[in-house]
């Protein structure tokens, strides 16, 4: 059985500040996570209550052992980088608006001034993402 140490009083105002007010829905569960583990909570039930695998409540429970409330926050994953900067971005977002029917002269346009290609998709993806 894995459990939380017992939590001070500063890192319990913490965890429920977290749990509450938190930025992301990850980090709210996770710190209810290791909130429920100080509690007495079992890995099994953490881990039936958010529908995850028991090695990811341990691994949750982890990252507060060592790193505290920081590695409770999701970290940047890798993949492909985006395509255009926000400043081209927003020049892609401005040239569709000028003609959004026409998007292979869109595509013909940022070609000359940005020197990217970029399919008919691509632009959808950045103008939704807008």
């Amino acid at each position: 059985m894995k459990f939380v140490a017992p939590l001070t009083e500063a890192e319990r105002l913490t965890l429920l500040e977290a749990r509450d007010q938190g930025p992301t829905a990850v980090l709210r569960r996770r710190a209810q996570a290791v909130e429920l583990s100080s509690r007495g909570y079992r890995r099994t039930a953490i881990a039936d209550l958010w529908k995850v695998h028991c090695e990811t409540v341990s691994g949750w429970l982890d990252l507060w052992d060592t790193q505290g409330l920081r590695g409770l926050y999701a970290q940047p994953r890798s993949g492909r980088p985006p395509r255009f900067t926000p400043v081209e971005a927003e020049q892609v977002r401005l040239e569709v608006e000028q003609s959004p029917r026409q998007l292979r002269q869109v595509q013909a346009r940022l070609q000359d001034r940005l020197g990217k290609t970029a399919s008919r998709q691509t632009l959808r993806r950045v103008i939704k993402k807008n």
